[in-house]
């Protein structure tokens, strides 16, 4: 494993993605399990969705960009409801309970943190196998698993934030 001074990319992708879920966990924390379903308003998606969403990523980042398979754990919960483009409903059953998603939450992006640091580069540099509108825009393998390791779990979890302050929980201060 690289030391915390390396600059491989899979190590600052580690480093700033340990800080990303760390702020996305201390969020969930004190979010009450009669509370998980709650919209909170209109048009706002829940913890449930948010957290399940973002829980069913880490297989796809093994699997679909960094060639570890092996890795990759099935999802305790159905997938279906929370794959990308899928609307939040009010319908609970839909959803995994904090306690089902959380620990495979966390479980699953520290597998992947784990391995990130010791990945090649030239993994990294690969072509991202998605094509279309994403390939466009994260057009390499490593670009795509930093997206996904960082930018798309901060971009939930600035969610999640605003859904607190709506159901009174506010901020972590």
């Amino acid at each position: 494993m690289s030391t915390a001074t390396s600059t491989s990319l899979g190590t600052i992708i580690t480093q700033c993605s340990t800080y990303s879920l760390g702020y996305a966990e201390k969020l969930a924390v004190d979010i009450p399990a009669d509370r998980w379903n709650d919209h909170g308003m209109d048009g706002m998606n829940h913890p449930a969705f948010l957290y399940g969403h973002l829980a069913i990523y880490p297989n796809k980042v093994l699997a679909g960009f960094l060639g570890r398979a092996d890795l990759v754990v099935p999802c305790p919960f159905d997938e279906a409801p929370l794959e990308q483009g899928q609307e939040c409903l009010a319908d609970a059953a839909l959803y995994p309970t904090k306690d089902v998603v959380m620990p495979y939450f966390k479980e699953r992006y520290e597998t992947v943190l784990g391995i990130l640091p010791d990945i090649s580069p030239e993994i990294f540099a690969m072509d991202n196998p998605l094509g279309g509108g994403f390939a466009e825009r994260l057009p390499t393998c490593g670009a795509a698993v930093n997206f996904m390791m960082n930018n798309h779990v901060m971009m939930h979890a600035g969610q999640v934030s605003h859904w607190r302050r709506a159901i009174g929980l506010g901020s972590l201060g």
